[in-house]
């Protein structure tokens, strides 16, 4: 793992770390606030609260999004910054993290995935594109 600095958050976090760490924030909030098997609660419910907590920070990183492209009214123009689009965007991958350990899906094997599929998508798109400017197709 990366540099740790004092607050025990890696400088470089991966998605392996992400993962380990939303498994044990996972068990907080559902101790915390009796949901999910380790509280003897309702697994269902947590995963359902997690997904509604994934789409508000989503909803908040829209905000993020429009007051950075200066899409925002003139009054709440300052209340956007890179630090606060970044927060956001924290937010985001962290909901996202806690949402998949909870799915039992390995985030970093699905995102290896998506990203090969992605890039054979994309050699596929390059390839015709070749083939029809030389008009091979």
């Amino acid at each position: 793992m990366a540099g740790t600095p004092e607050d025990g958050a890696p400088d470089d976090l991966g998605l392996q770390e992400l993962t380990r760490w939303a498994e044990g924030q996972a068990r907080h909030i559902a101790a915390k606030f009796r949901l999910g098997p380790a509280a003897d609660g309702d697994s269902a419910f947590f995963t359902l609260a997690q997904a509604v907590k994934l789409g508000e920070e989503v909803g908040e990183l829209h905000a993020e999004v429009l007051g950075a492209l200066r899409y925002q009214r003139a009054d709440k123009s300052s209340e956007y910054s890179t630090d606060t689009l970044g927060g956001e965007l924290a937010d985001v991958m962290v909901c996202l993290a806690i949402l998949a350990h909870t799915l039992n899906v390995d985030l970093a094997t699905a995102v290896r995935q998506k990203i090969e599929d992605l890039d054979r998508r994309r050699a596929a798109d390059e390839l015709a594109t070749l083939t029809q400017d030389l008009g091979l197709y």
